[in-house]
């Protein structure tokens, strides 16, 4: 007797009424997900508009029906339980798949082992998620997209978190979880807590910005957030969780990132040094890969040990402490690049502190340091004052609540 195959991926189609999205999800799930093995599981989470019957008509095996709304996260997990393949992928029922899309993720996973999770970008998305692409119907959509979706490792971006709108995940992780946290129930900060929780034990969130999908957005569960003031709770819920607050810990400085050149391609080491979770090294770190250098190593120096456990999951290492001792923590040196997120105002001793940083950086290397308008002219005297001048590569960028702008020191 033949052993039972195993489905690359166990595909779990969730839906709550608007049998319209639905249909066009699955009729586009079975027309652009030909090169893929993979099992169908539907859960109709309580509708009341003729889904129970169209998943019932539908030729998979695994169904899951529940006579009213139990919430997303239940929901979803019952299907999460029954998958059996190598991969789990959560699809929402406002989604329109297209060429390509599960290859690609699954091309994405099956390049490290550490990656515990992929999201492809879409229209419709907060997180950095969303890009725009021309089109002004379904069909033009799926040309777009089959021009669009080619598997290209230089547009995998690392993450801290990941909003699931649709998520591939390794089945043997997210079945070891129990899934998303039913604490969340029904929604709202569970693809944070979901993204912290596989991130923190040690596996990647990867967006692969190579992959397109259409999304439509919450057109289900907007008005029940609103009402029962869900995001307010769950995002301290999640506080209390992980100890950090995800959307603070996630932020990206834009202007950092901008003033980054990421051309150099040999390897690359790059100090932080503040209190954040790094998402915004991080965010240089895929600005690299987009130029072609995937070797490039995070360090940092947290002055919150609560940003810790996360610094943790994309340095090497992360350490807490103060400012004034980075020379000790960091005595080798040799940092391509510097980045200060530390409010240097705040500093007792900044002619000590940049010193410092001017031993540790390379020759052709750089430092980004904050400042706010008010305390750039001290700092400034502080580097002339000890001869720093000839560093050419030092750059002030304001924030802080301030309307970003750059200027070199020389």
């Amino acid at each position: 007797m033949s052993e039972h195959k195993k489905p690359t991926v166990s595909v779990v189609l969730l839906a709550y009424n608007h049998l319209d999205y639905t249909k066009l999800c699955v009729e586009n799930l079975y027309r652009y997900t030909t090169d893929v093995d993979y099992e169908l599981i539907t859960v109709n989470n309580g509708s009341s508009d003729g889904t129970e019957e169209f998943f019932n008509s539908l030729p998979n095996e695994k169904k899951v029906s529940f006579p009213k709304n139990v919430g997303v996260d239940r929901a979803i997990n019952s299907g999460f339980r029954l998958a059996e393949g190598k991969y789990t992928m959560n699809l929402s029922n406002d989604i329109v798949p297209t060429s390509r899309w599960l290859k690609n993720l699954v091309a994405c996973m099956e390049s490290d082992p550490k990656i515990g999770m992929a999201v492809p970008v879409c229209n419709y998305s907060s997180n950095r998620q969303q890009i725009t692409l021309p089109y002004r119907s379904m069909e033009e959509m799926q040309n777009v997209a089959d021009q669009y979706n080619h598997s290209n490792s230089r547009f995998w971006e690392d993450r801290l978190r990941l909003v699931t709108y649709t998520c591939l995940f390794r089945t043997d992780t997210i079945q070891k979880i129990g899934g998303f946290d039913e604490d969340f129930n029904p929604g709202s900060y569970d693809d944070d807590a979901i993204s912290f929780r596989i991130r923190r034990l040690g596996y990647r969130l990867v967006l692969a910005a190579d992959t397109y999908v259409h999304h439509f957005g919450s057109v289900t569960f907007n008005n029940e957030y609103f009402e029962d003031n869900l995001a307010v709770r769950n995002r301290s819920l999640f506080h209390q969780k992980f100890g950090v607050d995800s959307w603070v810990a996630s932020e990206i400085d834009d202007t950092l990132v901008a003033l980054a050149d990421c051309r150099k391609t040999d390897p690359v080491r790059i100090l932080g040094i503040g209190s954040s979770c790094g998402a915004s090294l991080l965010q240089i770190k895929n600005k690299y890969r987009r130029w072609g250098n995937s070797e490039v190593r995070l360090f940092y120096l947290t002055t919150a040990q609560e940003t810790l456990a996360d610094l943790a999951t994309i340095c090497e290492p992360c350490v807490f402490g103060s400012p004034d001792d980075v020379g000790r923590f960091f005595s080798g040196g040799g940092f391509d690049l510097i980045v200060v997120e530390y409010d240097t105002g705040a500093l007792a001793y900044p002619e000590g502190f940049f010193q410092q940083l001017i031993s540790m950086v390379t020759e052709n290397g750089r430092i980004l340091t904050t400042v706010t308008p008010e305390t750039r002219p001290r700092i400034e005297a502080a580097f002339k004052e000890k001869g720093f001048s000839a560093c050419k590569n030092i750059n002030f960028y304001f924030s802080f609540g301030k309307t970003p702008e750059s200027k070199p020191l020389l």
